[in-house]
């Protein structure tokens, strides 16, 4: 008889740890750069985008030792299509649009919606990995996910053109991060998963510096002791975050792993609730959020189909 033992029976105590040490360090990031814009001054779009180049950067030099065997050549090994797809996706577009959000919304709501990147994984892998497409109930699903966002974004007295606006960018952002987690499968089996962890990191990260090149003299003159330890915490946090889960892409399916996201906008919620001052659970969003994760669990229990359960080996 076929093993009916549900998939999370299956999974070494391993995949929990590190699952569970990514949602923690993800989850902390979004009050500590909310936090920061206000303790270090980062009042200009501009100079938020050079507060996080300078952290990528520094995370995709953090990541480069541990890289096995020499860089270039597993770079040149690469795909360049996918390698490109994870450079723009997974640290310049993702940060481009997440840091926009932060700047107009609450971290609280970016926890959320960036936690939902599971239903983009959904639609994106039976595109690009040819995997098996989303059963009727995952579009019940989405759909309930949808009006979980909604209720979470609206807010009686609010400005509801911000609350879209970060809305909109956390979406966006978390679709560029479901892009490259998805050509992630396609390069680490040729290059690892570290190498271009620490490609995309570092090269991502300078692409966000050119961008914000005008402001630069600004951001310079207000560094500071606290900036820099800010800056190297959330390197710290970027590098070993994005290595255990690209390592985590590189040996299982997409399928199993966005089963649970649902643990980062968890911990981002929660972390932000507790240390960003002002934010509280309003209703709306304890609503939202409770019918957002909902959906995630129920998907992790349902979606798997025969092959795409099976654990992908090196």
């Amino acid at each position: 008889m076929p093993n009916t033992a549900p998939l999370h029976l299956r999974l070494p105590v391993s995949f929990y740890l590190q699952v569970v040490i990514c949602a923690a360090l993800w989850g902390s990031a979004f009050p500590v750069i909310k936090n920061s814009y206000a303790e270090l001054s980062l009042n200009h779009y501009g100079e938020q985008l050079i507060f996080a180049g300078s952290r990528f950067f520094l995370a995709g030099l953090f990541v480069l030792p541990f890289c096995r065997g020499k860089v270039l050549p597993k770079l040149k090994q690469a795909p360049r299509g996918p390698l490109i797809a994870i450079v723009l996706g997974q640290t310049y577009f993702q940060y481009v649009f997440f840091y926009y959000g932060l700047n107009v919304s609450t971290g609280t709501l970016a926890a959320l919606l960036v936690g939902a990147g599971s239903f983009w994984w959904m639609l994106l892998a039976p595109l690009i990995l040819k995997t098996a497409p989303p059963r009727p109930v995952h579009w019940v699903l989405l759909a309930c996910c949808s009006l979980g966002i909604a209720c979470a974004v609206y807010q009686p007295g609010s400005d509801l053109q911000n609350a879209g606006l970060g809305a909109a960018a956390f979406l966006a952002a978390s679709f560029s991060g479901a892009m490259a987690a998805t050509f992630m499968k396609k390069v680490a089996p040729v290059s690892g998963s570290r190498t271009p962890t620490a490609f995309s990191l570092s090269t991502g990260g300078l692409l966000l510096l050119l961008t914000a090149a005008p402001f630069w003299t600004q951001y310079i003159a207000s560094f500071n002791l606290t900036t820099l330890l800010v800056t190297l915490y959330l390197a710290f946090v970027s590098a070993t975050a994005f290595t255990l889960w690209n390592r985590l892409i590189e040996h299982y399916s997409i399928n199993v792993l966005a089963s649970f996201r649902f643990l980062i906008p968890l911990m981002g919620i929660l972390e932000s609730t507790l240390f960003i001052p002002g934010e509280n659970l309003r209703p709306g969003l304890v609503i939202g959020a409770a019918v957002v994760l909902s959906c995630l669990v129920i998907s992790s229990r349902v979606k798997e189909a025969p092959l795409e359960g099976r654990l992908i080996r090196p």
